[in-house]
């Protein structure tokens, strides 16, 4: 006998269990990762089997929330409070000012109050906010950066409790892997792969990355490195691999030693932002050496110390990623179907930190 295509296992399950009453109008269905792991099927084949059961009117997606049974006649919309909490790591220095700025503009525009928090990125901070979210219970929407997102984080229930009471919840810059929860933010691998091709046709062979190892962008933007070395046909070194947390990063003295050992016989070096390029800088001159005379440096941002400092950088949408992350919540408010995800792209700037080698 033959057997049918794997996404109608998923199918009949749903079906089944909807016939039996062990899943009711209005109940949540498992996520798609816990489908998966139950079923051992891949992420695209759960998804084409939740697509044909929403397409048949048995289930319903409901952005940021989830899959509930029914075809969404059933009730679930919140009282509208035109109040949007808005949680940030930090507030004012570096990218965030802009950011913050358009989040608010777009916001106040469309009548909502903005709710600003912010963690100092500490998972301990994001817990309090969330739980005073919770508690309140009077937010149309949440618009999220999260606390180093690549780290095992201990507020994902809170984050899975406002979704149960179908609060839109949008993350921005970067997001929790464990959440299946949407994100506005910079395509950190590639312009972090653009970043390394500019120092590539530079010229530049030897090249060591960077990177804040606390966040998962820092780990988006090494794999954008290793993919312009690979592409290239380029050694990557371990030793040429600085995975450094965020202390560190704001402290290079700390770490300086460690650090240029590892720049030994290094002619280039992408780092994991411009205020991290910026400390670089001050340390090789500290330590004699000349950018770009002895080592060419390239920054992701382009924030105005990549001016100042005449670094060669790519550029953050900032204001730009601020106002596409409000839009797109608002559009998550009035339509719980849309996919709030959006990736913006960028081109490098090169500026005196990058020399040209002679071939």
């Amino acid at each position: 006998m033959e057997r049918g295509p794997k996404y109608q296992t998923i199918i009949s399950w749903v079906e089944d269990r909807i016939r039996s009453g062990d899943l009711k109008e209005g109940d949540r269905l498992p996520s798609e990762n816990e489908l998966c792991r139950q079923f051992r099927l891949s992420r695209q084949t759960v998804r084409h089997a939740l697509e044909i059961l929403e397409a048949q009117h048995a289930v319903v997606k409901v952005q940021g929330s989830g899959t509930y049974v029914g075809s969404g006649s059933r009730d679930r919309e919140r009282p509208s409070y035109r109040n949007i909490a808005v949680i940030s790591t930090y507030f004012d220095f570096y990218i965030f000012p802009p950011t913050l700025h358009g989040i608010e503009n777009v916001l106040s525009k469309a009548g909502y109050t903005t709710r600003l928090s912010f963690t100092n990125d500490s998972v301990h901070h994001e817990k309090t906010i969330l739980k005073s979210i919770l508690e309140r219970d009077d937010v149309d929407g949440i618009i999220v950066e999260p606390a180093k997102s690549a780290m095992p984080n201990p507020n994902l229930e809170l984050y899975r409790a406002l979704q149960e009471r179908n609060i839109p919840i949008l993350f921005f810059n970067a997001s929790y892997p464990e959440l299946d929860m949407p994100c506005v933010r910079i395509d950190d691998a590639l312009v972090a792969e653009k970043a390394t091709d500019l120092l590539i046709e530079a010229g530049h062979t030897r090249i060591a990355a960077i990177l804040n190892a606390e966040d998962g962008q820092g780990h988006l933007r090494y794999t954008g490195y290793l993919r312009a070395m690979w592409k290239h046909h380029l050694r990557t070194d371990a030793r040429r691999t600085i995975l450094l947390d965020s202390d560190m990063v704001g402290n290079l003295q700390s770490v300086e030693d460690y650090i240029m050992q590892c720049l030994e016989g290094v002619t280039g070096v992408l780092c994991y932002n411009d205020e991290l390029a910026s400390r670089l800088m001050d340390l090789l001159q500290e330590r004699g050496l000349k950018v770009p005379e002895d080592i060419s440096i390239v920054g992701i941002d382009d924030a105005s110390i990549a001016q100042i400092k005449d670094l060669s950088s790519v550029p953050h949408p900032k204001e730009e990623l601020g106002r596409k992350t409000a839009e797109c919540l608002l559009h998550m408010i009035e339509d719980p179907g849309f996919d709030g995800n959006y990736l913006f792209d960028a081109q490098p700037v090169r500026r005196g930190s990058v020399k040209r080698l002679e071939v």
